[in-house]
Formats: structure tokens, C-alpha cells, sequence
């Protein structure tokens, strides 16, 4: 291996154990009886969507009108909240490993959350929400892999879209307003998921060649 080359491994490994290290921090101070009161207010919002999603499958699996209204008002909230610590997090200068660990978790969860349910429900079909969350994990995968590597592939707007779509879809089927939409959205959801997971591996190839 030449010197250059050598220099950039050494940096690369330096880099991710030093990332590894900050992470095995951020976890081990959010399990200490400080962690609540050591939480900026974004990664308190991002836990705070993670524990409402048992409240969110408990209405939802329930089925009845007023249920699944009250599934369908969680979701908003959680949904909203997405946005919001990712804003405020950027705003304030508040980007934390903890936030970097949480965020895209609790993105995962909430899908999990509401589709399986959907599912069991009988609203939507099994294969559809299986390549949505397929897609998911491997995305999810594929940045861990190339973070440990030094390489960041930022959100795309299709990824944006997605998530929208996946919102819309979920609010839709939940609420079973105007059946014929929330199968189009969930629909055009699992397209568009399909089509920013081949970009977003494009542009990984991308940065390794």
C-alpha cells in the first residue's frame, strides 16, 4: 500500500472509532439516571416519538372510528415532530451523535408502527409495505456502511418526497378517507421509495469510485 493511501486508511479507522467512541457516550449518558436532563430539546423530541409508538399500534390495531382517529392524531404528532427536531437540531447548532443515532431509528419505527397494523387491518397489502420498509433497512444499512468509511450521501428530495407520500398514505388509510386515495398514495409511495433507493445507491457508488 502506498504512504498516501496508507495515511487515508489510518485517518479512516482513526475517524470511525473516534465516531464509534462518541456514540458508545451519547448512549451510555441517555441511560444514566442524568440522561433525561442532559437531552437537548431535539433528541427529547425524537424520544418522545419513539415512546408514543405503543400508544399508536394499541389505537390503530383497535379498529373501531374514534380509535383510529386518535391513531391517526399520534401519527400527525409524531410526523410533525420528525420535521421539527431536525429543524431545531440545524437552527440551534444541535446536531448531536445521539440525534444522528435516534433520528433515522425512530424514522424506521414510526413506519413499522403504522404500517404492520395497516397490514393486519386489512388496508393494505403485505408485499407493498414489505418493499417500503425493505428499502428502508437497506438504506439504513447502506449508511452505516458508508459512514464508517467517511462518507455522507445527504437526503435526496425523492427521499423527502417519499417520506411525504408515506405520511399521506398512512393519515389516509387510517382515517379511510376517500378509499380509492390512501391505495393510490401507498402506491405511489412504494414507487417512489423504489426510485430514490436505486438514486441513493447510485450516488454511493458514486463516492466510492
Amino acid at each position: 500500500m502506498a504512504p498516501a493511501e496508507s495515511r487515508n486508511a489510518t485517518l479512516g479507522g482513526a475517524s470511525a472509532a473516534s465516531r464509534r467512541v462518541r456514540w458508545r457516550g451519547a448512549a451510555a449518558r441517555l441511560l444514566s439516571s442524568e440522561g433525561w436532563r442532559s437531552l437537548n430539546l431535539s433528541n427529547r423530541l425524537t424520544l418522545t416519538r419513539i415512546l408514543m409508538l405503543p400508544l399508536l399500534v394499541l389505537f390503530l390495531v383497535q379498529g373501531s372510528y374514534v380509535s383510529r382517529s386518535i391513531a391517526a392524531l399520534l401519527f400527525a404528532v409524531a410526523a410533525f415532530t420528525d420535521w421539527l427536531d431536525g429543524h431545531l437540531a440545524r437552527a440551534r447548532g444541535q446536531v448531536t451523535p445521539l440525534g444522528e443515532i435516534l433520528d433515522p431509528v425512530a424514522d424506521k419505527l414510526l413506519m413499522v408502527a403504522a404500517l404492520l397494523p395497516l397490514v393486519a387491518l386489512g388496508e393494505v397489502d403485505s408485499w407493498i409495505v414489505g418493499i417500503i420498509l425493505g428499502r428502508e433497512f437497506l438504506v439504513t444499512g447502506l449508511r452505516a456502511v458508508a459512514l464508517r468509511h467517511g462518507k455522507v450521501v445527504p437526503a435526496s428530495r425523492l427521499g423527502k418526497w417519499k417520506m411525504g407520500l408515506q405520511t399521506a398514505a398512512v393519515l389516509f388509510l387510517t382515517l379511510e378517507l376517500l378509499p380509492p386515495s390512501g391505495t393510490f398514495l401507498i402506491w405511489t409511495a412504494m414507487a417512489v421509495a423504489v426510485v430514490s433507493g436505486v438514486d441513493y445507491f447510485r450516488k454511493l457508488l458514486r463516492e466510492f469510485t
